[in-house]
């Protein structure tokens, strides 16, 4: 028997939600990791569905239910009080874990909608998951050096990284030099002014269209 290939991309999708909560809850139950590096792990691995979106749909519905999918499990997560088996607890920033999905649908919308390309809609979930993520985790450790935007406390030294990070994954997608700097440096800075987890709605939406801009 063939299996439609959204089918497919659809348990596959499936089946990748389950392997990221279960490895978080495991991560933080059984190796006591801190709730931020889980969430954070969450955080990145869930953009790594980008791919799964762009390279194994073809549908738009089939591909819509990916982040629907996702709103609906973090939600609950966040919401019910399950948060805490993952290290959850802070509302105003576990929000962000919603936002998340809520921009990988509005990403898919337009690339559906032939607003944006497909480099576009991988350029800004990637510099969202990896990008942040990574300047979160290495910038808790590293970070000696604080500045403050509007009540939130970063670190040059995270910010470094998630310019780094940004380049390096624009490089990697083919862009110009140029190109590759503008972005990363925007997106650091998107991240770095934008209050309350917003920036899981500024930094991938913004930075996906300014790469196509910049395409």
């Amino acid at each position: 028997m063939v299996i439609d290939p959204n089918v497919r991309s659809l348990l596959v999708s499936v089946a990748f939600v389950i392997i990221t909560v279960g490895t978080a809850f495991i991560m933080y139950r059984l190796m006591h990791l801190r709730g931020e590096t889980v969430r954070k792990f969450i955080h990145i691995t869930v953009s790594n569905w980008v791919f799964i979106l762009i390279y194994g749909f073809d549908t738009l519905s089939y591909a819509l239910t990916g982040p629907i999918l996702f709103i609906m499990i973090n939600t609950a997560f966040v919401y019910s009080g399950m948060g805490c088996y993952l290290g959850m607890g802070d509302r105003k920033r576990d929000n962000g874990l919603i936002y998340f999905p809520i921009t990988l649908l509005v990403l898919t919308l337009c690339f559906y909608r032939g607003i944006i390309t497909s480099r576009a809609v991988i350029t800004g979930v990637l510099a969202m998951g990896y990008g942040d993520g990574l300047a979160a985790l290495i910038g808790s450790k590293l970070g000696k050096h604080k500045y403050s935007v509007f009540g939130a406390t970063k670190s040059y030294e995270g910010s470094a990284v998630m310019i780094l990070t940004v380049f390096v994954i624009c490089l990697l997608l083919g862009y110009s030099l140029p190109a590759c700097l503008i972005i990363a440096v925007v997106s650091a800075l998107l991240e770095s002014v934008t209050p309350l987890g917003l920036d899981n709605l500024t930094v991938p939406i913004l930075t996906a269209l300014l790469g196509e801009l910049l395409c």
